[in-house]
């Protein structure tokens, strides 16, 4: 019956997974590290909190960014502070990227097959311009974030469901204006990626206009690894711990 369900309070916010698990590391400092101390690898912590190591990247960033311990590269995360970040950790807008490509890796791939399904000769013309202008951004040396965007709310519009517009549009703005997003990305060497990212792209929009829904849902998917891959590296070559 209803009257047994639990909700939320309207005003209560999700609990972000990086922000739970950076609490308790600033548990375990107050207990056991005192200020210097190099904190344990990721794998033990991801082990010690039952995480993935993603997870334990994404509340050690937090932290750095809250003071409460510096990340060193090739070496570790070591206590810079014993205080609680308590204060510092809401204020971090969004959720951690890598919690974020997760849910995108288990919606968008679906939502690239329904557009390989149902994408009107007009959607697949919007999809080839926002491909033409990613191109023309990288070729000024610029990140292509708008017709980025577009194009993947382009495809969810072509699903003819609203709700996915709603999630997809959602989602990507989620990763792009996170905090720890953000603070990855100052260090990451975009024009590496933007050639691979593009070809992504290009991959997703070929099997669409082809109405291979299959290879649309593993181009898709591709893509999603593939910053997931470079956002790992970014943050291992930034300062995170030695795996």
């Amino acid at each position: 019956m209803l009257s047994n369900v639990k909700l939320l309070a309207p005003n209560s916010p999700p609990r972000r997974s990086f922000e739970i698990v950076a609490r308790q590391i600033t548990a375990l400092i107050k207990a056991e590290y005192e200020i210097g101390k190099r904190l344990p690898a990721e794998r033990e912590l991801a082990k010690t909190f039952g995480v993935s190591r993603p997870t334990i990247r994404e509340a050690l960033l937090s932290l750095q960014m809250a003071g409460v311990v510096q990340v060193r590269t090739n070496s570790g995360a070591y206590v810079l502070s014993r205080q609680g970040a308590a204060e510092v950790l809401p204020a971090l807008e969004g959720f951690g990227p890598f919690e974020n490509l997760q849910a995108r890796q288990l919606i968008e791939p679906q939502i690239a097959a329904l557009a390989a399904q149902h994408a009107t000769d007009t959607q697949l013309a919007q999809l080839a311009e926002t491909l033409a202008a990613m191109r023309r951004d990288h070729a000024a040396g610029e990140e292509a974030d708008v017709p980025d965007h577009r194009f993947h709310v382009v495809l969810a519009e072509a699903t003819g469901n609203g709700v996915l517009v709603t999630i997809c549009d959602g989602l990507w703005r989620g990763q792009i204006e996170s905090r720890i997003w953000q603070e990855i990305h100052t260090i990451m060497p975009m024009e590496s990626y933007r050639p691979i990212w593009l070809a992504d792209h290009e991959a997703i929009f070929h099997a669409v206009e082809h109405r291979n829904a299959k290879a649309a849902s593993t181009a898709m998917m591709r893509h999603l690894t593939n910053i997931r891959n470079a956002l790992m590296q970014a943050s291992r070559g930034t300062s995170l711990s030695k795996a």
